[in-house]
């Protein structure tokens, strides 16, 4: 690790609670800082930038409008802003109704509780 990057951590992980969500506050790309842990936001703030799960999450429809018209792909005006953040960023961004997906993959699948004891 880099030693600017140790020193900032050092500095973060000194500082209160009050003072990180007011550092977070301000750099603006840290969706909900108001409801993490001290711990979480030291570690975001210790990042030289941010992932891109959150740089992502700020983009407002406008700008990922325009970000379509300069790729040059067509029929994007109809496109909700999660389906807009899956055409542009397919790789980066899941959309919640793609994990609610996932997570209902799994939901037929039932343990039998005597054969579950008996292990």
């Amino acid at each position: 690790m880099a030693r600017s990057s140790v020193v900032a951590m050092l500095n973060y992980a000194d500082m209160s609670l009050v003072e990180l969500k007011q550092i977070a506050k301000e750099r603006r790309y840290i969706k909900l800082y108001y409801v993490l842990p001290k711990d979480e936001l030291v570690r975001i703030l210790s990042l030289p930038e941010p992932p891109m799960e959150m740089k992502l999450s700020k983009l407002t429809i406008k700008q990922l409008r325009e970000e379509a018209k300069q790729r040059d792909i067509h029929g994007f005006w109809n496109l909700s802003r999660a389906d807009l953040l899956k055409l542009l960023y397919p790789a980066v961004h899941k959309t919640a109704t793609d994990k609610n997906q996932e997570n209902q993959g799994n939901t037929n699948e039932h343990n039998d509780p005597q054969s579950h004891d008996s292990q």
